[in-house]
């Protein structure tokens, strides 16, 4: 009878290893706006880090600016569209808020036509292409020893040695300007049973 030896992964166990630039695939998309009354865009963008088994998400989300009922701009429109750019969408909103594609059809459902035009291709058991890339980060809490969660920054690059550079770059003036609230070694962790952790490896896991 042959030996067995479980599979071991490279990064297994090095919770470091999936944070800053990490390379991605988009597996999933949902548009959930309305299910917020706030936000006029809410979209939630479901990807897998490579070496990963976990899928995460990141939104791009937020409230339109209007001058008599017309959208005429805002930050989180902006975010869209590099997103869209980056995916290669020609999609939109029109300044009456609905979904059209370049031609000018109209788009119903933006999380079905985002799946079946620009996911990346999945084959239940496989992994999907990891052609972007994204910043990933342990998010400073609010209030000292309360829990941490890793978020993703919602900005999408296409995976080129450049564009892992710019990524950088740019994650870092965000973080200069207080835009990224990124938790700094030695800072108070929050543990599954409440307590804190500090200094200490338990703290990176």
């Amino acid at each position: 009878m042959a030996i067995f030896k479980p599979e071991v992964k490279k990064n297994s166990g090095n919770f470091t290893s999936f944070e800053g630039v990490c390379e991605i695939g988009i597996v999933g998309f949902e548009d959930k706006s309305e299910e917020f009354d706030w936000a006029d865009l809410f979209l939630n963008i479901v990807v897998k880090q490579k070496g990963s088994d976990y899928e995460r998400t990141t939104q791009i989300k937020g409230s339109f600016e209007k001058e008599g009922g017309k959208i005429v701009g805002g930050s989180c429109l902006k975010r869209l569209y590099q997103f869209f750019d980056e995916i290669g969408c020609d999609a939109g909103i029109t300044v009456d808020g609905k979904w059209e594609d370049a031609s000018g059809n109209q788009i119903e459902d933006i999380a079905k036509y985002l799946t079946d035009n620009h996911l990346s291709a999945v084959i239940p058991g496989t992994d999907p292409d990891y052609n972007f890339l994204g910043y990933f980060y342990k998010e400073q809490p609010k209030t000292p020893g309360a829990k941490v969660y890793s978020r993703m920054w919602n900005k999408f690059y296409k995976n080129t040695d450049m564009n892992k550079a710019n990524l950088k770059k740019d994650a870092e003036w965000m973080k200069s300007k207080g835009y990224i609230k990124e938790m700094k070694e030695g800072d108070m962790v929050n543990n599954s049973n409440g307590n804190t952790l500090s200094g200490s490896g338990l703290a990176n896991l």
